[in-house]
């Protein structure tokens, strides 16, 4: 279920482009822009399992290596799902990590993303919570981060929250995002 692999981070870059860059930007790069429906879809998604009746997820699922997709469990489904949900949310592929950016600089002193909502995210009990508060931060961060740095990290939290055995506290998503988050507010405060 791993996205770490290069082709399929490749894959998903990919589809992210078709949403969201222009034809002359998409023909540079020999890729055909998507529907607008489809990226519209999954925005008013209200749910996981709407998510993935859209055309919007099909066509990822579908460009996916048969490896991930033959021998798919429910929960990959639902993972993939969340990745495309989220994605739309992402309006400009930067080098930000999702942490970094709610952690940093607002308009004022605070982080963009306060703690609480932060701590909300990290706490999500189950993947409809954590879809609806992850949409909410790229919202708030206006959608500025990395595609496949977010769908290795989403794939992450569902490798987690699947999990029989409790993965080691420090390679924990919640952890990762946790350091990430207070080092760019850490950064905000000194400047």
């Amino acid at each position: 279920m791993k996205t770490k692999d290069n082709e399929t981070e490749l894959l998903v870059l990919r589809w992210w482009q078709s949403m969201f860059l222009s034809p002359a930007e998409l023909k540079e790069n020999n890729n055909f822009p998507a529907s607008t429906a489809q990226k519209a879809q999954l925005k008013r998604c209200e749910s996981i399992d709407a998510a993935m009746l859209s055309e919007g997820f099909r066509t990822l699922w579908f460009a996916l290596p048969e490896s991930l997709t033959e021998f798919a469990k429910p929960s990959d489904l639902e993972c993939w799902a969340t990745i495309a949900a989220a994605l739309v949310h992402v309006k400009s592929n930067s080098k930000n990590k999702l942490a970094a950016a709610a952690g940093s600089k607002g308009d004022g002193s605070k982080s963009i993303v306060s703690e609480l909502r932060f701590a909300q995210l990290q706490g999500a009990k189950t993947p409809e919570d954590f879809l609806r508060r992850l949409r909410r931060i790229l919202q708030q961060i206006k959608g500025d981060v990395s595609v496949t740095v977010l769908a290795n990290d989403i794939q992450q939290w569902f490798s987690e929250y699947y999990a029989l055995m409790p993965r080691k506290a420090d390679k924990r998503i919640a952890v990762r995002w946790a350091m990430d988050y207070y080092q760019a507010a850490s950064m905000t405060a000194k400047k």
